[in-house]
């Protein structure tokens, strides 16, 4: 015959319960002890950053009373948001209408301008002095030049110039130019007219563009 299998005396079940509630405990500490060294290196971490990266946090101090970040990036945004978001629009809708017409300004286009301008102020330092008295670098004035070289390629030909026009000016501006022969006169006046033609037409193009544009601030 076969024999039953004999079961564990019952006087050994509580001690298996209790086994059980110890390793549960057991695991449970250990988890919490886990989470414990986690906040704690967290907390120093913050510790050290707030000790030698305080530039992160504060970005002054007034008689010992810290004026954070945080405080000055939401007076910025109080103040400038509204503008910069704008400006940020504007020239997303020339850059825009200037990947829909496939109107290209290249890095050298950009340089040419500079140049030119480099000229007309006496030079790079020259230039670089103005631009950081108006708080700007080449960086900024980089992409001011690619704008305005995208709207002058997007309504250049809309802006004409005749010749009687030309003659006008030279008569009217004799005392202004800067050029002395016949030849730099025209051009000069030339680029004169021209240049304010297509800043009247692009002014006017680009609000008929911001009127069409779907804009959603949030």
């Amino acid at each position: 015959m076969m024999k039953k299998p004999t079961s564990k005396p019952k006087s050994d079940r509580p001690f298996s319960k209790i086994n059980s509630l110890l390793e549960k405990f057991s695991s449970a500490r250990n988890l919490k002890s886990s989470k414990t060294f986690y906040l704690i290196l967290i907390i120093a971490g913050l510790l050290l950053l707030a000790i030698y990266k305080k530039n992160w946090f504060v970005a002054a101090t007034v008689n010992g009373s810290p004026i954070t970040n945080l405080e000055l990036q939401s007076r910025l945004n109080q103040q400038f948001r509204t503008q910069t978001l704008n400006q940020l629009i504007d020239e997303k809708i020339i850059l825009g209408e200037a990947a829909k017409k496939n109107v290209v300004v290249t890095e050298t286009d950009i340089d040419k301008k500079i140049s030119e301008i480099e000229a007309q102020v006496g030079g790079a330092q020259a230039l670089d002095s103005l631009l950081a008295q108006q708080g700007q670098d080449r960086n900024s004035i980089k992409q001011l030049i690619k704008l305005r070289l995208i709207v002058e390629k997007l309504y250049t030909n809309e802006a004409t110039v005749s010749a009687e026009e030309v003659n006008s000016f030279i008569e009217q501006n004799k005392n202004q130019l800067r050029a002395t022969d016949s030849a730099g006169q025209e051009k000069e006046a030339y680029d004169a007219i021209k240049s304010q033609k297509l800043s009247q037409i692009s002014a006017q193009k680009f609000q008929e563009l911001k009127q069409k544009a779907k804009t959603q601030l949030f």
